[in-house]
C-alpha cells in the first residue's frame, strides 16, 4: 500500500482523511465537474474498498448511509483504504430522478457501465469512475434501494466469483438473502468481478421510508454492513458477525395483470418463505372493484414491493425470490 494515495484529485497520506473528486468535465460556466470523493486511507496496509452510493439518482440511501458509517471509521486505526463515492451520477441525484433527465440516450448508469470515453454524458460518467476505481480496487459496494416507486428489503446481488460471495457474506446477520449474478454486465460490482475481485451489489429502501426516523433506520442498517466488512477483513477493530446461513436463488418480477390502483396485503412479511398461491396484492379500479389480484407465484420470498399505488398494466408490483439452495460456506474456512 502506497504511502500516499492518490485518486481523482485526491492525494491523502496515511492515517488521513482527504475529499476531492473524479472529473468528468466541464459545466456551462467551465468549471471542472466532479463525482464527489472521500478518501481514509489508513495507518496500516489492508485492503482497498469502494463504497459506491446513488448510480440512481432517486436512491439517496448510499450518501446517507456511508456518511453514518465513516463518522464510525478512525484513519488511524484503519487498515487500508476506504474510497467512499457518496454521489455517483450527481446529474441524477440534483434532479431526484434514477438516471440524467438531460441524457435521454444513456438513461440508466447501472445498465452501460462502465461506459465509453466518447459515448454519451451518462456513458462519459460512468467511463470516468471506472478509469478511477478499476485498479485502485480489492473490494466494492455497490448500494442501491427501491428509489421512487418502490421497498426493497435487505437483498445482495453477488457477483458469481468467490471473493464476491464472501464480500457479500461479511455483510452481517441481516443479509442472509443473496443471489448470484454473472460477471463483466454492465454495472460497477459485475465489472470489478470480472477482474477477480469482490463486487456485490446490497439493495434496501425506498423513498417511501425517507421520512426521518424511517430513514435513519434504513442508512444505520446499511452503515452496520459496511462496518461489519471492515471487521471481516480486519480493516477496523472488533470481531465481525454473520448470518448463520445465506440463501441463494433467482428473482421473478411480478408485473400488474391490468391498470388501477395497487394495495399490498396488510402485514405481507418481507425475507419470509411464504407459499404458492399467497395473496400479495390486489389491483382496483377506480369504481373501487379488485380487477386483479397478485399471488406468490412459487414457494418463496417477497423482497421488493411497489411503493406507488397507481399502476399500469405491465409494470411491476413485486420481487420475488425463488430460494434454490441454503448454504454456510460463502467464507473460506469457516
Amino acid at each position: 500500500m502506497p504511502d500516499v494515495f492518490k485518486v481523482g484529485t485526491v492525494s491523502v497520506s496515511r492515517g488521513e482523511i482527504q475529499r476531492g473528486g473524479i472529473p468528468i468535465g466541464a459545466d456551462m460556466y467551465d468549471r471542472q465537474r466532479l463525482i464527489p470523493i472521500i478518501v481514509y486511507h489508513g495507518m496500516a496496509d489492508g485492503p482497498v474498498l469502494w463504497l459506491n452510493g446513488a448510480t440512481h439518482g432517486d436512491e439517496p440511501e448510499g450518501p446517507f448511509s456511508i456518511f453514518k458509517a465513516l463518522a464510525q471509521v478512525d484513519p488511524q486505526t484503519l487498515r487500508g483504504t476506504i474510497v467512499a463515492v457518496p454521489v455517483m451520477n450527481v446529474q441524477a441525484f440534483t434532479a431526484g430522478t434514477r438516471g440524467d433527465p438531460l441524457d435521454t440516450f444513456a438513461y440508466d448508469m447501472n445498465r452501460l457501465y462502465p461506459g465509453k470515453a466518447e459515448g454519451y454524458t451518462t456513458e462519459r460518467v460512468a467511463f470516468a469512475h471506472w478509469q478511477a476505481m478499476k485498479d485502485q480496487c480489492d473490494l466494492q459496494i455497490a448500494i442501491h434501494s427501491g428509489g421512487e416507486h418502490s421497498y426493497l428489503a435487505h437483498m445482495i446481488f453477488a457477483s458469481d466469483n468467490p471473493a464476491s460471495l464472501e464480500l457479500a457474506a461479511a455483510m452481517g446477520p441481516n443479509w442472509s438473502l443473496v443471489f448470484r449474478s454473472g460477471t463483466g454486465g454492465g454495472n460497477p460490482s459485475s465489472q470489478i468481478a470480472a477482474l477477480g475481485k469482490g463486487g456485490i451489489t446490497v439493495e434496501l429502501g425506498g423513498n417511501c421510508r425517507t421520512l426521518t426516523r424511517d430513514f435513519h433506520t434504513v442508512a444505520d442498517d446499511l452503515a452496520a454492513g459496511y462496518l461489519n466488512v471492515m471487521r471481516h477483513y480486519g480493516m477496523i477493530p472488533g470481531t465481525a458477525t454473520y448470518a448463520p446461513a445465506w440463501r441463494m436463488g433467482y428473482q421473478i418480477a411480478l408485473l400488474s395483470a391490468t391498470t388501477g390502483m395497487f394495495v399490498g396485503v396488510a402485514d405481507i412479511p418481507f425475507e419470509t418463505l411464504i407459499p404458492q398461491g399467497t395473496l400479495i396484492g390486489q389491483i382496483y379500479n377506480l369504481y373501487g372493484d379488485v380487477a386483479a389480484e397478485l399471488r406468490a407465484p412459487r414457494d418463496g420470498v417477497i423482497f421488493g414491493l411497489r411503493s406507488r399505488p397507481s399502476v399500469l398494466e405491465g409494470q411491476w408490483c413485486c420481487f420475488f425470490g425463488v430460494i434454490e439452495d441454503t448454504v454456510t460456506n460463502l467464507i473460506p474456512g469457516r
